[in-house]
């Protein structure tokens, strides 16, 4: 299963990056950095998961499990999850920036062409 999620992220890191470096449109390239993004954030939740263990923070210990046994025991890697959490608030500002950027060049060139901008520059 953890396998499968690598392969996934890294899949979904190709085809963002093969979006990224052959779309000239703006807003196609801003959606690969997403893509490029999404694949970052699947990978650190699929290093965080251990086979068999707990939530890091849970109400009640499971039935047969005290809290001092979790304690000791296995358990998920809150760490990277909030590493993960972190990443997806700072992408959507990113992309939120990125698509403001592109909104104002296609009021400035009438285009969202990238090759066309470098034309335009004389």
């Amino acid at each position: 299963m953890i396998v499968a999620n690598y392969l996934t992220a890294a899949a979904l890191f190709c085809f963002g990056l093969y979006t990224v470096l052959t779309r000239r449109n703006l807003i196609k390239m801003v959606m690969g950095l997403s893509l490029i993004e999404s694949s970052s954030y699947l990978l650190l939740i699929s290093m965080a998961y251990r086979r068999g263990s707990t939530p890091p923070v849970l109400l009640n210990p499971p039935h047969g499990q005290t809290v001092t046994g979790l304690a000791k025991g296995n358990v998920a890697d809150p760490v990277l999850q909030n590493f993960c959490l972190t990443a997806i608030v700072i992408g959507v500002a990113v992309t939120a920036v990125f698509l403001s950027v592109a909104v104002r060049v296609s009021q400035h060139y009438r285009s969202l062409d990238s090759d066309r901008m470098r034309e335009m520059k004389g």
